[in-house]
């Protein structure tokens, strides 16, 4: 039998019921996350949001109840994880765009908008922003917040019970490092969710202290520690006043876009965890790296010094952490700067975190793997020369998934700008927004609007979805072989 029959005749299929169960409880989490945002609803006087929402929230309810008890096997394989995770996103963003359109957004910029939410991208459709209700504005920001730690770590947490190696892979995400990994995986789960809300409660007591107005302290800890992006103001952090506080605020984005079993691994260890972690390291240069070209490249705008440093701050870390908060006018950006930020984008945060890009590990992983071959050349043929990242051995399939995630990463990003140059949009800025809405940003050149092709709209959602969810997760519900045993009877 060749290679090929062996793999048809082996191919698991999913199983429905083992979905349809674990989707049920995950949507019972979501109902009990969403409770908040009635609370607040209710407590700010956004009586057709909330109203919306227990409606909403009731109708899937009604579905999933039923669906949380049936008879399924305990066991989980790692395709029905991966197809969990992708529909776990999927239908939290349905179920929470419904709400929205009671705020007068049409049913395509309701989903776009909790699309982006969800993923924690930030990219919105939206103008008058803050004429909208407090509720609204709120779950806005709380939506960025449990989609940056994802439902999937929360269901573990709250509900789900350890199930070994299925729930271990379900908790871990994109987490390769087995030094990233805390307990099995409820144990894993609720240690990132101690660890996440910790450092949203301090983030959210400094900006008060800081004499920051409740909402907005809340709403922009929210989305800034899930590396999310959304604002109550239209002119997002240009609209805060003194500009500590608008630093303050990215200072949230940057504490999101660390692996968050680094702070676990702190607390026990000391400051000799920073020199074991790269990552850390890394998301230091490159911030200071787009930072000072962000900096001399607004040198022919005229503007005093202090201002183009504080811009220049804000937006290259906003976008090395994926964030999208911004302090500028993007489309009034030199051609420079907007490259710049695209390349920062790309790379993003650390795995593990709320941020997205192809990862610094991974851009490491390559960077360590050229200079491995570049060193080769001046060895003798039958040297022996380990390929290592920071004292630790490299494997063959971490290297080949690092590869083949940016492989995949960049041919999306390219896929997606064709239509945009096809529609006749400027090329760096149809490039800029792919790439913000790719790495799950947020930045925007002014191409994202109420205004865009319906088609485009969902060109940008499918890349949000797919930033988010890791691509690899993505293909895997796209096999055929997925859901049915190709070449059986049945």
């Amino acid at each position: 039998m060749s290679i090929s029959g062996v793999s048809r005749a082996l191919a698991q299929p999913v199983r429905y019921r083992v979905l349809a169960r674990n989707l049920a409880r995950i949507g019972l989490v979501v109902i009990i996350l969403r409770s908040v945002s009635i609370l607040v609803s209710w407590l700010g006087g956004g009586w057709d949001f909330m109203i919306s929402e227990l409606i909403t929230l009731a109708a899937v309810a009604a579905f999933c109840l039923p669906l949380a008890h049936i008879q399924a096997p305990e066991d989980i394989r790692h395709n029905e994880v991966l197809v969990i995770s992708a529909l776990s996103f999927f239908l939290s963003a349905a179920s929470g765009g419904v709400p929205f359109m009671s705020e007068g957004l049409s049913g395509i910029d309701a989903f776009f908008e909790a699309v982006s939410g969800i993923t924690t991208t930030g990219l919105s459709t939206m103008s008058r922003i803050q004429q909208h209700s407090t509720g609204f504005l709120f779950d806005r920001a709380w939506m960025q917040w449990y989609g940056g730690l994802g439902v999937v770590i929360f269901s573990i947490a709250l509900l789900f019970p350890d199930k070994g190696i299925a729930a271990r892979r379900m908790a871990l995400g994109d987490i390769s490092d087995s030094r990233d990994i805390l307990g099995n995986a409820r144990s894993h789960s609720v240690k990132l969710l101690i660890i996440y809300s910790a450092l949203t409660v301090f983030a959210i007591c400094v900006l008060l202290l800081a004499g920051v107005a409740p909402l907005s302290a809340v709403t922009h800890v929210l989305s800034g520690i899930s590396t999310g992006g959304f604002s109550i103001y239209d002119g997002n952090l240009a609209a805060i006043e003194p500009w500590f506080i608008q630093f303050l605020m990215v200072l949230c984005c940057v504490i999101g876009a660390v692996s968050l079993p680094f702070y676990y691994r702190f607390i026990r260890n000391g400051v000799k965890e920073l020199g074991l972690h790269p990552e850390i390291q890394g998301l230091l240069a490159l911030s200071l790296l787009v930072i000072a070209l962000l900096f001399f490249c607004s040198e022919a705008n005229g503007t005093d010094v202090l201002s183009r440093l504080k811009h220049a701050v804000i937006m290259g870390l906003s976008a090395q952490t994926t964030t999208g908060f911004s302090n500028v006018d993007v489309a009034a950006l030199d051609n420079a700067s907007k490259l710049s930020l695209i390349l920062s984008m790309l790379v993003g945060g650390s795995i593990g975190s709320t941020a997205g890009g192809v990862k610094l590990m991974r851009l490491l992983i390559a960077l360590r793997l050229l200079q491995f071959f570049i060193q080769r050349t001046a060895l003798p043929a039958h040297a022996v020369l380990e390929r290592e990242l920071s004292g630790d051995k490299l494997e063959s399939d971490e290297i080949e998934r690092a590869l083949m995630l940016i492989l995949i990463f960049v041919g999306t990003v390219l896929c997606s700008w064709l239509p945009f140059l096809l529609a006749g949009y400027d090329p760096l800025d149809a490039l800029f927004e792919v790439v913000s809405a790719c790495s799950t940003t947020g930045l925007s050149t002014g191409i994202t609007s109420a205004g865009l092709e319906s088609g485009l709209k969902a060109v940008l959602i499918v890349d949000m979805l797919l930033g988010r969810v890791e691509f690899l997760a993505f293909l895997v519900f796209l096999y055929p072989r997925t859901w049915i045993k190709v070449g059986s009877k049945s």
